[in-house]
C-alpha cells in the first residue's frame, strides 16, 4: 500500500492495480481510519479521491 501510494493519486487507480477492489478497499479504508494513509477531509469521500501514504499534517 505505501508504495502504490508513495505519490498522492486517486484511490480507484491504486486499490486496482494493488488487486481485486472487493478485497483491497476494506484495507485501503482501514489504513485511512488508522491515519497511516491520508487523504483530503475536505472533500467528499469518492473513488476518485487523491490518497497517499503518511501521516496528515
Amino acid at each position: 500500500m505505501r508504495t502504490v501510494f508513495s505519490l498522492p493519486g486517486p484511490l480507484r487507480e491504486g486499490v486496482e492495480r494493488m488487486g481485486d477492489p472487493i478485497a483491497v478497499l476494506p484495507v485501503a479504508f482501514r489504513l485511512l481510519w488508522a491515519g497511516e494513509s491520508c487523504c483530503e477531509l475536505d472533500m467528499p469521500m469518492s473513488m476518485e479521491m487523491p490518497v497517499h501514504a503518511g501521516v496528515r499534517q
